[in-house]
């Protein structure tokens, strides 16, 4: 008796219907742990971006709606530390110029966002286009004003 409800209880758990879910589940699965690793493109937004090149505010593509950008390169160039680094022609590498550079970064940070609010978008992107080729404001001049007033 125990043999025969044993056959049936195992039987139906190996049973060939159950076998194409069970497959299906583990393509399902291994599609979505290749997709998370892949970067986000905006895809299915109106925007093509890059989740790196987010400063501050919103950095999920599906729920930007009035995005600005920025010449980061030129705002760090702006900066005290950076002019510090080249006049005193530390390596950016070395631990001087690490904390120089990140000094440099939180400062353009925190004048993106001060912009960022004032001005009403809900994110700042280093880089960020639309699909339908409209403009994107540009808010450097901003950020640099800010930096400029910002005590160092």
């Amino acid at each position: 008796m125990w043999i025969w409800i044993s056959l049936l209880f195992f039987g139906a758990l190996d049973a060939p219907a159950s076998t194409p879910a069970v497959v299906a589940g583990a393509q399902v699965a291994c599609a979505q742990s290749e997709t998370a690793s892949l970067p986000d493109d905006g895809r299915g937004t109106p925007f093509v971006v890059q989740k790196a090149d987010n400063i501050c505010g919103l950095d999920e593509p599906r729920q930007i709606t009035t995005p600005a950008k920025v010449d980061y390169d030129a705002l760090l160039e702006e900066t005290a530390e950076v002019r510090e680094l080249k006049k005193n022609g530390i390596d950016p590498t070395s631990s001087k110029g690490i904390t120089l550079m990140t000094k440099a970064r939180s400062r353009v940070l925190k004048a993106c966002e001060s912009v960022r609010t004032e001005a009403g978008y809900d994110s700042v992107w280093k880089a960020i286009t639309r699909r339908d080729s409209r403009a994107i404001p540009d808010v450097t001049d901003s950020v640099k004003a800010k930096l400029s007033t910002s005590g160092d």
